[in-house]
């Protein structure tokens, strides 16, 4: 698996910094303190790809930060949905195929929860890669480490596939088939 620069380092800056946090917490260093969450303030705007004080005030949906958000639209081929120390919700229920083309998208889950719900009848396929997360799916199985891929039964059959890459890093992720 091929990991971006942006994502290496922002994990690695946010684990740095929770790091310094764990050991002077003990010591009540406040160098020390600010120190770790400006580190983990940089990690995080990293993995976003703006500073943090440039995101404030601004409505994006396909970006959760902080906060919990229930998601309900049509997705665009290679639409990208970030969920970051917050929860969302995804209802691709009642999705419209306007092509004979398979819709691409990714939900990323750092440090977060995302419930991903889709119809039976869709035909879906899922491929998720957790580290030290949870992944679960529609037929039972989950992962905490590792790979794991679920479809749908119509997924073989039809043209029109909703393709859904989500991987999951030190989060949960839950897909229900309704």
């Amino acid at each position: 698996m091929k990991m971006a620069p942006g994502l290496f380092w922002g994990v690695l800056l946010v684990l740095v910094g929770l790091a310094a946090i764990f050991r002077v917490v003990f010591d009540v260093n406040l160098f020390g303190v600010l120190f770790a969450f400006f580190l983990i303030f940089v990690g995080v705007s990293m993995l976003i790809g703006k500073p943090l004080m440039f995101r404030c005030g601004h409505s994006d949906e396909k970006n959760t930060m902080f906060e919990d958000r229930a998601v309900i639209e049509q997705p665009k081929d290679r639409s990208e949905y970030n969920v970051i120390f917050g929860r969302s919700e995804y209802d691709f229920r009642n999705i419209q195929f306007t092509d004979n083309e398979p819709i691409r998208i990714k939900v990323n889950t750092v440090f977060g929860n995302s419930v991903i719900r889709i119809s039976k009848n869709t035909p879906v396929k899922i491929k998720s890669d957790a580290v030290f997360a949870g992944a679960s799916m529609p037929d039972g199985n989950s992962v905490a480490f590792g790979s794991i891929q679920y479809a749908t039964d119509t997924f073989g059959v039809a043209l029109n596939q909703l393709i859904i890459d989500a991987p999951v890093v030190f989060g949960a992720l839950q897909v229900r088939a309704e």
